[in-house]
């Protein structure tokens, strides 16, 4: 059985400490920081441990039994239930390296451009800023297996993270910057993906035909602070790259 040694929840966030803890628990299992068969602690540990209520221990258990990742075995207690890897996660908040350190893919990023930038309203509304307020928009080309995967822009608020620009965020994980630089932690994200056409930058970057189909996804990343703290846009090949969910009956 798992201590859930490092477990933290932030009982002044605005996000219930349920999902906090579903949150938590779900990222330990999709990096393998728990692993599949492994025993969890029961209802009555987490909340001495977490000195949380068995309300809140009980419904975080639920939804991860209702989502698959965990099971509970009666006269036993409940372990997790490990998926089977499926490709990108877009069912949870992880760093572009530890999603393909977790499929076990090699990868590599590389930088195509950044630069400031401000007086967009797309921006302004998704980030909950001012016109005159800049943002840090950096164009990156993911590779996996050194073939094209992904190419994703993030548009971070100077606001939140003053001198971002010092950082070579084609060696680190941006979100390992967030954490380590900043103390900002991701919490949760609102991801929407749509499908489009390539055009001439993405044909070239690709290899594929002007007009083949394209995977287009949008995500704004809120932080402990329930701040939205990135906008993110990411391409992906139409053709090779696919997703698979769970649909739960609630």
């Amino acid at each position: 059985m798992t201590g859930l040694s490092g477990l933290y929840l932030d009982k002044t966030s605005p996000m219930p400490l349920y999902e906090q803890l579903r949150q938590a628990l779900l990222e330990a299992i999709i990096s393998g920081s728990i692993q599949e068969g492994t025993k969890l602690p029961t209802e009555e540990e987490l909340c001495d441990q977490l000195g949380i209520s068995r309300p809140v221990a009980r419904q975080a258990y639920s939804a991860l039994i209702a989502e698959g990742y965990v099971e509970r075995m009666r006269g036993r207690g409940t372990f997790v239930h490990r998926q089977e890897n499926r490709g990108r996660f877009l069912d949870a908040q992880l760093s572009f390296a530890k999603e393909m350190d977790i499929l076990g893919k090699t990868h590599r990023t590389e930088m195509l451009f950044q630069e400031w930038v401000s007086g967009d309203l797309t921006l302004a509304s998704k980030l909950n800023l001012g016109l005159d307020e800049r943002c840090y928009h950096i164009c990156r080309m993911r590779y996996v297996d050194d073939k094209p995967f992904v190419l994703v822009e993030n548009y971070i608020p100077e606001f939140a993270f003053p001198g971002i620009e010092r950082f070579d965020l084609a060696k680190r994980s941006l979100y390992e910057v967030f954490e380590k630089e900043y103390r900002v932690r991701i919490v949760r994200a609102r991801r929407m993906i749509r499908a489009q056409t390539a055009d001439r930058k993405f044909a070239e970057l690709f290899g594929v035909p002007c007009g083949s189909p394209v995977l287009y996804i949008t995500n704004v990343a809120v932080d402990q602070n329930d701040r939205p703290v990135d906008f993110s846009k990411e391409y992906l090949d139409g053709v090779t790259q696919k997703f698979e969910f769970d649909v739960v009956n609630q």
